[in-house]
């Protein structure tokens, strides 16, 4: 086993790090493979200390949960299965759409400004950027804005 903090960052008013955990059975050979897992963990001065201190008690919980973890790819198998059902109707909705009829039109009032207020969050306001993630015009995206009441 061994760690590093790959990443240190913001997110918000919060700092945090991205610590890498090389997992590797006891006793393996140097070149047997490693498992990777990536740990987020605040940027506390205690928050990292006491990680650091109980490293050994981490790893043993990263491999719990890596052991309650499926096996193979059923899991997702099916899941895309459940998915492909339940959005069938939004993409005949899509195919029948008006020229011109974009997926923020097929959208309720609510979506919307949840959609909306997504992205302009994750892209800190830059409308340019939003457009491009929304697939519609700068002006399409005011106009939907203001409908929606999200403030500038």
């Amino acid at each position: 086993m061994a760690s590093r903090v790959i990443s240190a960052e913001k997110s918000g008013g919060y700092d945090y790090r991205i610590m890498e955990v090389r997992l590797r059975k006891k006793g393996a050979p140097p070149d047997a493979k490693e498992d990777l897992r990536l740990l987020m963990v605040d940027s506390h001065w205690e928050t990292l200390r006491f990680v650091q201190d109980n490293m050994e008690d981490v790893v043993g919980n990263i491999v719990k949960l890596k052991r309650s973890e499926p096996v193979g790819t059923k899991g997702i198998n099916e899941s895309a299965a459940l998915f492909q059902s339940k959005l069938e109707p939004l993409i005949t909705t899509l195919a029948a759409s008006k020229k011109g009829e974009g997926v923020m039109d097929k959208l309720s009032l609510s979506l919307k400004k949840a959609l909306l207020l997504m992205v302009m969050e994750r892209y800190h306001s830059d409308r340019e950027q939003a457009c491009k993630v929304l697939g519609i015009s700068r002006e399409k995206l005011e106009k939907e804005l203001v409908l929606c009441g999200v403030s500038r």
